[in-house]
């Protein structure tokens, strides 16, 4: 059978999928690197493990709420996921749906169940002549559908044809927006700076790992504000 190989032990585990919050996966990303820079290895290989870590997490729950706390049943509001409204979008993306990182989040529990009777009949190619029903984050292949309930859990349960996205760059929401896991923190126009507090933890701890795997000077530059 395989050998266990003697690593570097960490102060701790990294939490399970459900539990990735800010300051645990921070932790990990902390002494796991110091570890493969110890030893001369690809620093990207951890990065990419961790952000797909978190993906696959958010995906799991967004079969029902995927924001903190769950007792919440309000309706879905993407800029409670991410300040995306603080940013123009690069352009507009029409997006195979079964290609890409998929989060539809549901709305309350009556809604739902309302919304997944017209949803078995609702047509996915009636989506990509309408209004983009969501957002792309390029660099995580991405795609957060901001729409009705009826689409949204026909664009999750059904992942068929192709939806219309507004996309963005993590290059352009750099300059703009930053995070320390507990606020989310926006540049405005007139170089003023407004926040709010960060709903989804894993969804911070993603943007800030992004920074550092495809753009890390500009996470060394927002590091350093802090």
């Amino acid at each position: 059978m395989f050998g266990k190989k003697n690593f570097q032990p960490l102060d701790g585990p990294m939490p399970p999928l459900g539990l990735l919050d800010f300051e645990s996966t921070m932790k990990f990303r902390e002494i796991a690197l110091e570890q493969f820079q110890t030893r001369g290895w690809d620093t990207t290989v951890l990065l990419d493990w961790m952000i797909r870590t978190l993906l696959s997490s958010l995906m799991a729950d967004s079969a029902s709420r995927i924001f903190l706390p769950k007792t919440e049943t309000s309706p879905f509001v993407l800029d409670d996921l991410l300040p995306l409204s603080a940013v123009e979008p690069m352009g507009r993306v029409k997006l195979p749906l079964t290609r890409a990182f998929l989060l539809a989040p549901a709305w309350n529990n009556r809604e739902t169940a309302e919304a997944l009777h017209q949803a078995v009949g609702y047509s996915m190619e009636a989506l990509v002549d309408e209004a983009p029903v969501g957002v792309y984050l390029k660099e995580f292949n991405l795609a957060i559908v901001d729409a009705a309930p009826h689409e949204s859990l026909c664009c999750r349960f059904l992942g068929k044809g192709t939806a219309l996205l507004d996309s963005y760059s993590l290059r352009d929401l750099a300059p703009v927006i930053r995070t320390n896991g507990e606020d989310w923190f926006v540049t405005e126009a007139d170089g003023s700076e407004t926040y709010c507090p960060v709903l989804e933890p894993r969804m911070a701890a993603l943007y800030r790992l992004g920074l550092e795997r495809y753009y890390p000077s500009l996470f060394t530059d927002q590091w350093e504000e802090e």
